[in-house]
């Protein structure tokens, strides 16, 4: 269809940021909870309601939050769950869905658990045996879940019989649209059916402008009247709300456009009515290049997590985001996924970064109106589980098989379709012979691909991309060499350990993702190569790392680094820093590891001049700060490093980085020394995140002085730590992470808290504050693996001999890693 080729191109903008008010908005509501303060009161006090009775307490509690669509039941969830969490052994969020997996839903709440495998590969479990595995672990844990928009008692009648009834004062937060479904989630006299109310007109006027102007007072008088029409129209809908203020944001604040927005809503509407009509609304406004790029992602089923790279390497591969004027399709595509953010068409997964989330979401409603509009303008087709829907007219071009059951029927025609998309089962019978126009084949995910599955995939000579990951294949076929159009080949998450060495004749491969793998010979001869990762950088030949540096277009380099602690990198170090410095572009590198030390930055002779982030995972570790640091890397603005003892001359060198807009530094040994941050130096930095074992910190006056964002873990706190936060007078957040329990730890806390938020509110930024006591006390020898971000630790301590099973278990994103040690990062 024409709508969608690379004309489509035409009237894009250029780059395209995510808009700063949306930051401000996140971080206002984060602080004041537009319409959700007095409601998440409510349900805290109906979660501990009874903890001082012993038989209230103890025994298994059920709340259930009805609503309609856009009510904001999720986000009501969200910080009931964030806030209560810290009361709980272990606490969960697991996503429902209308047609839920409800074995998928299980294994994710026993991989949110850390379960211990004692009883082989959880794959191989049925549902019984799921059950029995997250009751044998729950037993004994004072456990909260969150069971986030259950749609059938059939799932919830499966799902309860793994929580058990344990008498610790356990609870369960269930969110839904039915209110048949809440009832028969709460059967026992002490459960709860929480009705969600709409939003006031006072609380939906500041959440509108609050989106659209940053404050509520900064409205001009003329859309004062305007606005409240609109707000009428929204009924009180946070989601109605918030998707028109992001709609009227993308355009001038002026009134005959606010009043063509008002007028195209219609007669005020009720209940799903108003969402309907205003996310229809939002949709008619994007410009064609958006709509297209939006209809895309239709392809997901409902409630699947979103990733951006692999969405916007499917729009390129696709032909709807080309190279214009100096700009790279990577940056187009980015900056149309930016575009749909801040129209408020996508959002991030609950738990996600606020700097640059792994995984975002559509909302139900969006969905269901992209899906609907794609099936009408046969823009793409869906088979699901064996129901095909039928083709309206024209040709298949895209398809999207949801498939439970090992069960693909063949099409009549296969012959046009460009892209093709497997969720779930395939079956070990799955043939390519018949798609000959395939340009985007994503078979994330599908475990039961083999290799076998894929021997015809060289023969599919128009593919552009190509996803494999967490699959189960071990090779990759001799002749991938043939596909001499592919841009993205993913293989994270499989059990190929080495490349065919034909994979040097993909002249047009831009992104080659793989975990720790050896790499052939001739991989310079790959200048296209934009993103590469993992280069095992001990195990390959030297020669591999000498033509890392014939790379020109490289931008993003993931390398493995597993080494003996006694044996010698010298020559490795040496070879690696002179490729380093060949790569004109190489804006990012990050370095996963086991537990040694990485020592490149010793053997650099010249600056790398274009690199701006440095990233080392939580195995690998810097002896010291080079002495050259600032002069050898000044364009650097994002560092995340492990230190073996953070000293003040390693703080000394660092603080003179004239670009450094991010630090996360952590210490693996106990501090010998008072550390002191001097009022000289870090002149721009804007966040610092310090991991270290005690409380031994000072700030001189004037120090860092750009500083927004102060995160501080430690495991020992004094009791008289104090910290002045009024001499940051950017200051916008302020995040303290101490490691104890126990009724005098627990006074200690409070005061602290107390102390720092009337700091708070008496600073002019009112920034907001995080006090969180994470309840476990750990012996040092056992530091290193708890003092990073103790919520998702686990999920970055990786060991490499069983990082396989890992990375397919708990979708971790290569190259990223959650919570505080988290900066912007492309590879995943």
């Amino acid at each position: 269809m024409q709508r969608y080729s690379r004309q489509t191109n035409v009237g894009r903008p250029n780059k395209v940021t995510v808009d700063p008010r949306i930051t401000a908005f996140v971080h206002a509501q984060t602080q004041s909870l537009v319409g959700v303060d007095r409601p998440r009161t409510e349900l805290i006090k109906l979660l501990m309601k009874g903890e001082e009775e012993p038989e209230s307490a103890a025994r298994l509690k059920v709340i259930s939050i009805v609503g309609s669509g856009g009510l904001g039941k999720t986000t009501l969830a969200n910080v009931v769950y964030e806030q209560a969490k810290v009361h709980f052994d272990y606490g969960v969020w697991v996503s429902v869905s209308p047609e839920p997996d409800v074995k998928k839903i299980l294994m994710n709440v026993l991989h949110q658990f850390k379960w211990p495998r004692t009883s082989g590969h959880d794959g191989e479990l049925d549902e019984r045996g799921l059950i029995d595995n997250i009751r044998n672990f729950l037993q004994d844990k004072r456990y909260l879940v969150v069971m986030d928009d259950i749609w059938s008692s059939h799932a919830w009648d499966i799902i309860k019989y793994a929580l058990p009834m344990n008498s610790l004062g356990s609870r369960i937060i269930v969110t839904t649209r039915i209110n048949s479904v809440a009832e028969k989630c709460c059967p026992h006299w002490n459960d709860h059916i929480y009705n969600i109310k709409p939003l006031s007109l006072k609380e939906s006027r500041l959440l509108f402008h609050t989106r659209i102007f940053g404050s509520e007072k900064k409205c001009p008088p003329d859309l004062s009247d305007v606005s409240d029409k609109i707000l009428n129209k929204c009924c009180g809908l946070p989601l109605a709300v918030i998707t028109m203020s992001s709609l009227l944001a993308c355009h001038p604040p002026q009134k005959p456009i606010w009043e063509d927005v008002c007028s195209s809503i219609g007669a005020t509407p009720e209940g799903m009515d108003v969402m309907k009509s205003i996310v229809l609304r939002s949709y008619y406004d994007l410009p064609s290049y958006l709509k297209v790029c939006f209809l895309y992602l239709s392809i997901f089923p409902e409630e699947y997590p979103i990733n951006r790279d692999r969405v916007v390497r499917s729009w390129i591969a696709e032909g709807f985001i080309c190279a214009k004027h100096g700009i790279t399709e990577e940056e187009l595509g980015e900056s149309c996924f930016n575009e749909l953010i801040n129209r408020n068409m996508i959002h991030p997964v609950h738990g996600s970064d606020d700097v640059k989330p792994e995984a975002y979401l559509i909302h139900g409603i969006m969905h269901d109106l992209i899906k609907s509009k794609s099936i009408e303008e046969n823009f793409f087709n869906l088979l699901d589980n064996g129901k095909h829907v039928p083709v309206l007219h024209g040709k298949i071009r895209r398809l999207s098989i949801i498939s439970k059951d090992h069960c693909i029927p063949e099409l009549e025609d296969n012959s046009h379709i460009r892209s093709l998309h497997i969720f779930g089962s395939v079956g070990p019978n799955l043939s390519f012979k018949h798609f000959p126009c395939l340009r985007v084949l994503d078979l994330e995910g599908c475990k039961e691909l083999i290799d076998q599955s894929i021997e015809e995939i060289p023969w599919l000579l128009h593919l552009r991309y190509l996803s494999l990951r967490y699959t189960n294949i071990c090779k990759l076929p001799d002749r991938i060499g043939q596909l001499k159009f592919l841009k993205t080949l993913d293989i994270r998450g499989t059990k190929v350990q080495e490349l065919p060495k034909s994979i040097v004749q993909l002249r047009m491969l831009a992104h080659l993702l793989c975990d720790k793998i050896r790499f052939p010979k001739g991989i310079g001869e790959m200048e296209a190569l934009s993103c590469l990762s993992q280069v095992d950088i001990i195990q390959s030949n030297i020669i591999v790392v000498k033509e890392l540096g014939n790379l020109p277009k490289l931008r993003e380099l993931v390398l493995c680094w597993v080494s003996e602690i006694e044996s010698n990198n010298t020559l490795t170090n040496e070879h690696l820093a002179v490729s380093l410095y060949r790569l004109d572009k190489l804006e990012s590198l990050y370095i996963h590891g086991s537990d040694c030390s990485v020592e490149f930055l010793d053997c650099l002779r010249y600056p790398l001049r274009q690199l701006r982030m440095i990233q080392l995972n939580k195995c690998c570790y810097l002896n010291r700060i080079p002495e050259r640091f600032s002069e050898l890397l000044p364009s650097l603005a994002y560092l995340c490093i492990d230190i073996k003892e953070v000293k003040n001359e390693d703080l000394r060198l660092l603080s003179e980085s004239p670009s450094l807009i991010q630090l996360s530094l952590s210490s693996k040994a106990m501090p010998t020394e008072k550390l002191v941050i001097s009022s000289k130096g870090f002149p721009v930095l804007q966040k610092f995140h310090l991991h270290s074992a005690k409380e031994d910190l000072k700030f001189e006056p004037q120090a860092m002085q750009k500083l927004e964002e102060l995160v501080l873990s430690f495991q020992v706190l004094p009791e008289d730590f104090s910290i002045s936060i009024g001499q940051f007078t950017c200051l916008k957040k302020i995040d303290i992470r101490i490691n104890g329990k126990g009724i005098a730890a627990s006074q200690l806390f409070e005061s602290i808290d107390v102390a720092i938020r009337k700091s708070a509110d008496e600073h002019p930024n009112h920034p907001i504050v995080n006090i969180t006591a994470l309840g476990n006390l750990i012996d040092y020898e056992t530091m290193e693996e708890n003092l990073i971000d103790y919520e998702t630790m686990e999920e970055n301590l990786i060991d490499y001999e069983t990082m396989e099973e890992n990375v397919r278990e708990e979708n971790l994103e290569l190259g990223k890693f959650k919570g505080v040690n988290q900066f912007p990062a492309h590879v995943e």
